[in-house]
């Protein structure tokens, strides 16, 4: 048995068990926040591409930050996403 399913194997058990349960209102303003931040994230991205537009040479790191922030934003959406299936997953 390789470490990864002895893993879900216990995680599992405990789960059975009732030990892994978040509260239902702790995970809904978790998935809140996340989106909220998610949402701010893409704010940040227009102004940033619309600064590197419009300042364009005189930022050399103007396109790394936008894609910076497109990443940053793809990951807490994933985690959001993650959170939302752990608790579809308790209920």
């Amino acid at each position: 048995m390789s470490n990864n399913t002895f893993i879900n194997e216990v995680m599992d058990g405990l789960k059975k068990e009732g030990f892994l349960m978040i509260p239902d209102d702790f995970i809904d303003q978790l998935i809140t926040t996340l989106h909220a931040n998610v949402t701010i994230i893409n704010t940040m991205t227009e102004l940033a591409e619309l600064e590197t537009k419009m300042l364009g040479s005189f930022l050399p790191t103007g396109s790394r930050q936008v894609e910076s922030l497109k990443e940053l934003s793809k990951n807490i959406a994933e985690i959001a996403f993650n959170v939302e299936d752990v608790r579809n997953d308790q209920r």
